[in-house]
């Protein structure tokens, strides 16, 4: 059980809120954690929703390689929840078992497309060491670009962000959903 009630568009909650919920509402169509529990922050929570819509839908990124750089960082936060939602998602727009397994068992890069392993080792530098090295950096740059590279980042730095509001708030993924494998 979260820790705090979904928000909602009802008098139980400040106007900020519900306006934040009207909002996510009315550009989403739904209510996802964490975006939900960030409307108790009020606009933060719709301008959260906004970004994460940006950076999933409208960057320089095909759709399988924003989902392997969620995954990348749904892995490195342990976050079952957003793991489960976009392990099917990338599944759907493409991204391949392969590069999954990978992620998920953090094991080795052969085997995989050169874009497959140079986003899965981006994601393992920036998000759990203290630096990405300058090779990581040139190739991501080389190959997606200063534009990219900063998308890239920004997905993976906001899902991160998200897996932390998720564990603050207790969130948990449903009992049948696809898990992180324990490390």
């Amino acid at each position: 059980m979260p820790r705090l009630p979904m928000s909602s568009d009802t008098e139980a909650f400040a106007e900020e809120t519900r306006a934040a919920v009207r909002h996510i509402l009315m550009t989403r169509h739904s209510m996802p954690p964490p975006s939900s529990y960030l409307t108790y922050a009020g606009q933060a929570g719709a301008l959260l929703s906004d970004l994460v819509d940006h950076l999933r839908s409208h960057t320089s990124l095909t759709a399988a390689e924003t989902e392997l750089a969620i995954c990348t960082s749904a892995r490195a936060s342990n976050a079952d929840d957003i793991w489960h939602g976009h392990v099917r998602l990338g599944l759907q727009a493409g991204m391949r078992e392969e590069a999954l397994h990978a992620v998920d068992t953090h094991g080795p890069l052969d085997g995989l497309t050169a874009d497959e392993a140079l986003i899965i080792r981006f994601g393992r530098e920036l998000l759990e060491s203290p630096q990405v090295s300058d090779d990581t950096f040139h190739a991501v740059r080389t190959r997606y670009g200063a534009q990219g590279l900063l998308e890239l980042t920004a997905v993976m730095s906001v899902y991160t962000m998200n897996a932390t509001i998720l564990r603050v708030m207790d969130h948990q993924a449903a009992a049948d959903a696809r898990h992180v494998t324990p490390r």
